[in-house]
């Protein structure tokens, strides 16, 4: 009889169902002898968890919910996993001593970077060929809304990317295919890496003053809060997009406001502020902003494919040692 390896589910709270619905967890059951907390919202107390633990080769970690409830006291006292399997990084376990523990952590699940890079070129195309715009004018009554063919294509735009991490990269990666010239501007990515991915470095006053669209993919650090204010805005071209499913804090939400109040360029936008958006915001009468509610990388497939994907990985694992692609973490 051959024994299952056994895998502990991090809790997720009420999280939980989107990442193991859908045959998730019978697909995990399958090769691996599952404890799992359900939606469990109460932390264990550290004894109960370590026995809980008790002989797992694996932590599938759904999220960042509660994740510090397993650090280095509750790894050493357990001694026997091997690997982390993060379904949906949300920057949780980084003070964990992988080498003193001898603990690989990955993050299993690529599909959140999919979903926010998908949302990012869907605003891009919408943006250049106007396809809301003539939607609006349309249903207004007008009947060929001229001036109608000036507008451009994809192909042949430059596209700034203002941060070149995961998602920066695939976006990267999904303009070129369309015959974009793609600049990024990044302190951290080396010159070998961004030209393999046929992506030029420039500087971000550069990156705001030349390009046809313009994508924010930086994380909120100490660095980047308020990097980009109204001299930035100001630099945008005329007829230009730009586009944020980062976060609202890169940047002064009140400059962009009132540059955007001049209908020089379009903006698409996923994050704010203060969310949910007020309804008094005036991103909600600009004409020349769409508006979403937090949504670029939020959807239930994305998460049924976060914990698909992870669980993959954990299946390549105990059946060939592989990691399956999976993607390191902190080095």
């Amino acid at each position: 009889m051959t024994i299952k390896p056994k895998v502990y589910i991090h809790r997720g709270e009420d999280w939980y169902p989107k990442y193991m619905g859908g045959g998730n967890l019978q697909y995990l059951e399958s090769f691996a002898e599952v404890v799992t907390e359900g939606e469990r919202a109460v932390p264990l107390e550290k004894a109960e968890l370590v026995e809980h633990m008790k002989g797992a080769r694996a932590i599938l970690s759904l999220n960042g919910v509660g994740a510090d409830e397993i650090d280095n006291e509750v790894l050493k006292a357990v001694g026997t996993v091997e690997l982390i399997v993060i379904s949906h990084w949300w920057g949780q376990l980084t003070d964990i001593d992988r080498k003193a523990l001898n603990v690989k952590i990955i993050e299993g699940s690529n599909a959140n970077t999919v979903a926010v890079a998908e949302w990012v070129l869907g605003a891009a195309i919408m943006g250049v060929r106007k396809i809301v715009d003539f939607h609006d004018e349309l249903r207004g009554g007008s009947s060929w809304c001229e001036p109608r063919r000036p507008l451009g294509m994809m192909k042949g735009k430059t596209v700034g990317l203002v941060g070149m991490g995961r998602i920066g990269r695939y976006v990267s990666r999904l303009f070129n295919t369309l015959g974009c010239r793609v600049v990024a501007f990044d302190k951290y990515i080396d010159d070998t890496t961004l030209s393999g991915l046929g992506v030029a470095r420039v500087g971000l006053d550069e990156l705001f003053e030349y390009s046809d669209i313009i994508s924010l993919h930086l994380p909120v650090t100490p660095s980047t809060t308020g990097l980009m204010g109204a001299e930035h805005f100001r630099k945008i071209k005329d007829g230009a997009v730009f586009i944020n499913s980062a976060r609202s804090a890169l940047y002064d939400e009140a400059a962009l406001v009132e540059e955007l109040k001049k209908n020089r360029f379009t903006a698409y936008i996923d994050v704010f502020d203060e969310e949910p958006l007020p309804l008094d915001s005036p991103f909600r009468v600009l004409p020349n902003v769409t508006i979403n509610p937090h949504i670029a990388g939020n959807n239930a497939e994305m998460f049924y494919r976060c914990g698909r994907e992870s669980i993959d990985c954990l299946k390549a694992y105990f059946e060939t040692g592989a990691l399956n692609d999976a993607q390191f973490l902190f080095g």
